[in-house]
């Protein structure tokens, strides 16, 4: 029947007065199209197997992805006795690139750089340090936030690097792009440019910088430089007396009951309160291994790294 017939026979039901022997009044409360209700439950239904077939699915460019990312993850190899995630080039190229986790080891593995290791934290392991040792050139390759430059300053004062490359601000390596990656490694910079020397750490700079400060005794400060313990600070006056001898960590406290102090050799980083504190104290010169970065230091300062 058609809808207009349906219609048509609803009205004339309305008009029976009477069934069997009873008076009756019929009324009509509503056509129902049951094969609308069929409908409507079948496109619901379509839609729910649609979502789900979607999500259980893959594109073809997600498809050779994953397929990239399986091959690739079969490259990684765990290296050393820490098990560090590492390319498959670890040991046979000369040239080594270091990085922070696993992730950014697969995502350069993926452009076919294989001379990656991930030290998978702030605490270096000392096996890579050993391992910067053997090879020819390090680049430390990290992340452009405030983790990657805590794992660089670590890695500067245990392990040998000669340039170091950067993610752009905010982004980590494991997210960067081919275009973006290989951009950021060929602009790597030599290491002694990040650190922002007054010359460079040779014993002649130094030799230069304690002739320009008069110091008549130069193998006080050489043989502190050379000798300090790890981990310590050594402080002397202007006659070159030795003041204190006491760890690193200690120094910002106690360094304030020694005002006399005019030299000041670190076995650590200098840090931006650490470098206020010196400046009232009118310090004139600081050795120390790195310094924290965009850290400005005043003309009246003298800062050797070494």
């Amino acid at each position: 029947m058609t809808r207009k017939e349906t219609a048509i026979l609803a009205a004339t039901v309305e008009t029976v007065s009477r069934v069997g022997p009873c008076e009756a009044d019929i009324s009509l409360v509503e056509i129902r199209d049951v094969r609308e209700s069929k409908r409507k439950k079948i496109i619901q239904r379509a839609a729910e197997l649609l979502k789900e077939w979607d999500q259980k699915s893959l594109e073809h460019s997600e498809i050779v992805e994953k397929i990239d990312k399986d091959i690739k993850l079969g490259e990684i190899i765990s290296w050393g006795s820490e098990k560090l995630p590492a390319g498959p080039d670890i040991d046979d190229n000369q040239d080594l690139i270091i990085v922070e986790g696993r992730a950014d080891v697969l995502n350069l593995l993926r452009i076919g750089i294989k001379n990656t290791i991930a030290v998978q934290g702030t605490d270096i392991p000392k096996s890579v340090n050993k391992l910067t040792k053997r090879k020819n050139s390090v680049t430390a390759f990290l992340d452009g936030d405030r983790g990657g430059t805590i794992i660089l300053n670590e890695l500067l004062q245990v392990a040998k690097i000669n340039f170091i490359a950067r993610a752009p601000e905010g982004y980590e390596v494991e997210e960067l792009t081919r275009k973006q990656m290989v951009k950021a490694l060929q602009n790597k910079k030599p290491v002694k440019h990040h650190k922002g020397v007054k010359g460079d750490n040779t014993e002649q700079s130094l030799q230069k910088i304690l002739k320009k400060l008069k110091i008549k005794d130069e193998t006080v400060i050489f043989n502190a430089i050379k000798n300090i313990n790890a981990g310590h600070s050594i402080g002397f006056n202007k006659s070159l007396g030795e003041l204190y001898n006491i760890p690193t960590g200690e120094i910002f406290e106690k360094i304030r009951g020694f005002k006399e102090t005019q030299f000041l050799i670190i076995d650590g980083i200098l840090t931006k309160r650490l470098l206020s504190l010196s400046i009232k104290l009118k310090i004139k010169f600081i050795a120390c291994k790195n310094k924290e970065e965009k850290l400005v230091i005043p003309d009246h300062l003298i800062v050797f790294f070494f």
